[in-house]
């Protein structure tokens, strides 16, 4: 198995050397960009599949789902609900897809959930 490191110099936009948004999955590795207030990074290195579990244990995102809260990954600082930020990161920042048999690609696992439903590949 091959180990590779995404990170991002920007809010999800890659510099010229690195794979865009949009075509990673959520068995890679990642940088955790989640900043602190002097300025400085997490910097772990994460499983995209592990983000909300890192973002829980690790830098306390915790609450009801309707709680407001600002995205901290390299200085976004979008307000959104807690119930949206791992599909927030996932999205927009780290890139994550999610592949239908069909060789469609969602960028939101609810929506190849719903992609599925009508989907003749996924009948066989």
């Amino acid at each position: 198995m091959s180990m590779l490191l995404y990170s991002y110099s920007g809010n999800g936009v890659p510099d010229s050397t690195a794979p865009g948004p949009g075509t990673h999955s959520l068995e890679e590795l990642f940088q955790c960009m989640w900043g602190y207030p002097h300025g400085t990074y997490c910097n772990a290195l994460i499983r995209g599949y592990n983000l909300a579990t890192h973002l829980r244990e690790v830098h306390g995102i915790h609450g009801p789902d309707k709680l407001r809260l600002e995205c901290k990954w390299n200085g976004c600082d979008r307000e959104l609900n807690k119930e949206s930020l791992v599909r927030h990161v996932e999205e927009c920042h780290i890139g994550i897809v999610f592949d239908c048999k069909c060789g469609k690609t969602f960028s939101r696992k609810d929506t190849l959930g719903r992609h599925k439903k009508t989907c003749s590949e996924e009948e066989y």
